[in-house]
């Protein structure tokens, strides 16, 4: 028998023992007449059909990948509509199990799933084995991503899911946070930590087996939770998209292919196929906002309104649908404003169009320019396109605004400019000062100086350190091998992010980290590093890299201080 043809009985039709504290639930499905059980049992037929179908359009999508629209697709209708504008074959007909297994020879197109071991990723994960069975994707990979924040239960979840990958006949990879890691991420638990953490590791393995699709197990009960989330935290219109069906993720897709399925369907799948899964305990824990949102709000709503999350999914593929067409528009006004020069907008233009139309123009053009929206950014350039006429009494004029360390909008008397800062530098980039380990290191350009002291070695360790932004860290340089200098920030520099293990660019890295700016300063100059190399290992006032944690006791502490009288700026 083929390995292939082993994995098509091992899913559905072993009767697989629950591993570790995996809790199988039992749903009952003694009586055929039912008319419960009947609507569920048809619920979950439709579910594993449409699973396959969405598998077989995301292969499908791969090879538009470059065309993808910005931010994804948010119902997989409008993934069918695109994949039909671009002349694909839409399977139409119901995808079940081929009679015949057929065998890629190599395994040219390989699937990753995310897999937790919780009943979403475990049902996606066994579902995607058709995918191989039927000449799709081959080979499959489950993919496991240990933030080891529940200690030995979250160890029990990996064995669970190398164990599960290894009954099914699937190659397994997995990524796992190490001792500095586990304790940042118990410390902050700053779900963007998390999330950033899980997805450089996809990213990683993606590349490493040269996956172009990536599967995830976002479900309907998770979809309506999101929305839910965003509308209490305060959020725009298409933030009420909740999570994308699919979207691109650097090189690869990820799709979501039970995005709309409620979880107790799922969890019927899983039961009457005898296959087990995780039960995650943190997501009892009421103190976290989702957790509470799932376990107290959530349930209150459905025994008043119990078609609640059906309900909520259709306002929110109503409101994708809407999007689409509002992006369009978005894009055409912005194509007319713009003129010959994207940077220069007519302000006669956009003086005559409806607020609403304004802050989606502004918001596309901050994301054109890596700079995430918001809402204080956004109004202040809306400001900016009203006639000084038009000014109520009390109202400043906004004649500049800092977008961040690159970009400024200036407003001009027919035009509103974009201003890239690093085109209008006063000549071209600094030589790189070596830095005296230990001594005083002159930055002229910055009227600063750089002190690296050595740590006295008599000196009692404070219990705390100062914050990551500090002008005044503590670091251990143990680990810096080559030269150490200061110098303006250049293409390719690179960073390891304070308790990850990956290296970021560091362009990604200052879209989190670096805060906002209100106005333009006089003066500035480029953003100015702590380097070796191309890997930067500190950038004052903002973070430092995970090279120079300390472990017991710091080597060195550096200072950045003002040397000069006048008025000094760092960037």
């Amino acid at each position: 028998m083929s390995r292939i043809t082993q994995t098509k009985h091992c899913v559905f039709r072993e009767n697989a023992n629950p591993i570790g504290a995996g809790q199988t639930k039992e749903v009952s499905t003694n009586n055929p007449h039912s008319p419960i059980n009947e609507e569920l049992a048809h619920e979950c037929s439709l579910a594993v059909s449409n699973c396959r179908r969405r598998l077989l359009l995301a292969d499908q999508l791969q090879q538009f990948l470059p065309d993808l629209p910005e931010g994804g697709f948010f119902t997989w209708d409008a993934v069918e509509q695109f994949l039909i504008s671009r002349g694909a074959r839409i399977p139409r007909e119901r995808l079940d199990l081929p009679a015949k297994p057929i065998i890629r020879i190599g395994g040219d197109n390989p699937l990753m799933v995310g897999v937790s071991g919780g009943a979403d990723s475990v049902c996606l994960f066994t579902l995607s084995l058709w995918a191989e069975l039927s000449g799709i994707f081959s080979p499959i990979f489950c993919c496991h991503i240990n933030h080891r924040l529940r200690g030995v239960e979250s160890d029990e979840d990996a064995k669970f899911c190398e164990q599960l990958a290894g009954r099914l006949r699937a190659q397994f990879l997995t990524t796992v946070a190490d001792e500095a890691q586990a304790e940042a991420f118990k410390a902050h638990g700053a779900e963007e930590e998390l999330r950033n953490f899980r997805y450089d590791a996809l990213d990683k393995h993606a590349r490493e087996v040269g996956a172009r699709v990536v599967a995830l197990a976002h479900n309907l009960n998770d979809q309506v939770e999101t929305v839910l989330f965003r509308a209490f935290r305060g959020t725009s219109a298409s933030g009420l998209r909740g999570i994308p069906c699919v979207r691109r993720h650097n090189d690869f897709l990820i799709a979501r292919p039970l995005i709309d399925v409620p979880r107790c369907v799922i969890e019927t799948i899983l039961t009457t196929k005898s296959i087990s899964w995780r039960e995650d305990s943190s997501n009892k824990l009421i103190h976290y906002k989702r957790n509470f949102i799932r376990a107290e709000m959530v349930p209150r709503i459905e025994s008043e309104f119990p078609e609640f999350g059906e309900r909520v999914e259709n306002l929110r593929r109503l409101i994708a649908d809407d999007e689409d067409l509002l992006r369009t528009l978005t894009c055409s006004h912005i194509s007319d404003v713009e003129g010959r020069n994207s940077d220069s907008w007519e302000l006669g233009k956009l003086q005559n169009l409806p607020v609403a139309l304004k802050r989606r123009m502004f918001a596309q053009a901050l994301r054109n320019r890596d700079i995430v929206p918001s809402y204080d950014r956004i109004e202040k350039l809306v400001r900016m396109t009203i006639s000084d006429t038009e000014l109520q009494d009390g109202d400043d004029v906004l004649a500049a605004v800092s977008l961040n360390d690159r970009w400024d909008v200036v407003k001009g008397k027919e035009h509103l400019n974009f201003v890239d800062k690093t085109d209008n530098d006063d000549g071209p980039p600094a030589d790189p000062i070596s830095v005296r380990v230990p001594g005083m290191t002159l930055i002229p350009a910055l009227n600063k100086a750089l002190f690296v002291e050595a740590f006295d070695p008599r000196e009692k360790v404070p219990k705390t350190f100062p914050p990551a932004d500090s002008f005044e860290p503590f670091v251990s340089l143990e680990k810096v091998k080559g030269e150490l200098e200061i110098r303006e920030r250049q293409t390719g520099d690179c960073i390891q992010p304070f308790g990850m293990k990956e290296i970021v660019r560091l362009k990604k890295y200052l879209h989190t980290h670096k805060p906002d700016e209100e106005l333009p300063a006089k003066g500035r100059r480029k953003l100015y590093v702590l380097a070796c190399g191309d890997e930067v290992l500190w950038v004052p006032g903002v973070g430092i890299s995970e090279k120079l944690r300390v472990g017991g006791r710091p080597t060195h502490i550096l200072k950045l201080l003002d040397i000069a009288v006048e008025e000094s700026v760092f960037c």
